[in-house]
């Protein structure tokens, strides 16, 4: 059924409307194909999860494998249609420490934007990770509807902007994963909000007030979370840290201007119309990183200074990203 409506999707004629004038009329119709077929891929991710609750009454093995197929046929597709059908694989550029596959790690990284999770998934794909990747989301995803319960059915970690009242559910999460020793990527953006010009300068002004060092690229990151999770994976299989840094840029001449997640998927060819990605990657032992909460608190401020330096080395004096 998802391979036929699929087929169906992409039959679609477009030798009609290639030969339009404007621009825009293409693209609009690049986003309303992937929007369609996307809307009925949740609808079956919806149904394959529902049956995962199923069958966690009976295994709670099986009942993670089945959710872990469906994560992984379901961003697979998206990554595809990204990576592939819109030629951002063309595009991307990873540097740093290379990534084993089937490896469990703490995945941080600076968050810029919507289209932050492709390149994510880029290194989870590769890594045989994909379907075992597991965020951390603000609850009010729950609220969208279809793609919102398939969040939480999957086992995404659910907080909100108080961490502590999450004290209790996010030590579920891991209770699950650390007991089952299941294989994951847990991601969590410590900045906690996307970056924007707006917040650039709130996060300075935080940082002066309270004696830090302000950074250009990044926001101060919000320790608690991360000082939270790297102790509650202290005794689990778990032995990575991944920090990556992100940069990406669009053909816009307003470099600080980042390219919208609807942009992206309405651009035939994103690699040929200018678009850049970016990754440095450090894989660190969590047994390298301190034990206490100030030290490890401090050691993460640090992580987003030396971020700050690479995405100041990776762009040019426009502040664009470097060839």
């Amino acid at each position: 059924m998802r391979s036929n409506f699929l087929k169906l999707v992409r039959s679609i004629p477009t030798s009609t409307w290639k030969q339009r004038s404007h621009p825009a009329f293409n693209s609009y119709i690049l986003l309303v194909r992937h929007t369609l077929a996307l809307i009925v891929l949740i609808v079956l991710a919806d149904i394959s999860l529902l049956l995962a609750l199923g069958v966690k009454l009976v295994s709670e093995l099986d009942s993670w494998n089945l959710a872990c197929w469906t994560g992984e046929w379901f961003w697979g597709y998206m990554q595809r249609h990204w990576e592939r059908r819109l030629n951002a694989l063309d595009a991307i550029q990873v540097t740093g420490d290379e990534i084993p596959q089937d490896e469990s790690a703490l995945v941080i990284c600076n968050h810029i934007g919507y289209s932050d999770y492709y390149l994510v998934q880029h290194l989870a794909s590769r890594a045989k990770m994909l379907g075992k990747s597991r965020y951390f989301v603000k609850k009010e995803i729950v609220r969208i509807p279809l793609f919102g319960w398939a969040f939480w059915a999957m086992g995404m970690i659910l907080v909100s902007r108080d961490w502590t009242s999450d004290e209790r559910l996010i030590e579920k999460a891991f209770a699950q994963v650390k007991e089952n020793k299941h294989d994951c990527w847990i991601v969590l953006y410590p900045e906690g909000t996307r970056r924007t010009p707006n917040k650039i300068l709130r996060s300075k002004a935080y940082a002066k007030a309270n004696g830090k060092q302000e950074l250009d690229h990044v926001l101060f990151p919000r320790t608690k979370g991360f000082v939270r999770t790297v102790r509650a994976l202290r005794d689990s299989h778990i032995r990575y840290l991944y920090d990556l840094t992100f940069l990406y840029t669009s053909p816009n001449p307003d470099p600080y201007q980042v390219p919208s997640l609807a942009e992206q998927l309405s651009c035939e060819e994103l690699a040929r119309a200018g678009y850049k990605f970016r990754i440095h990657v450090r894989r660190i032992p969590l047994a390298d990183l301190p034990e206490g909460k100030e030290e490890l608190q401090h050691w993460c401020e640090q992580a987003w200074a030396e971020k700050d330096k690479v995405l100041s080395s990776m762009m040019d004096e426009r502040g664009r990203l470097k060839n």
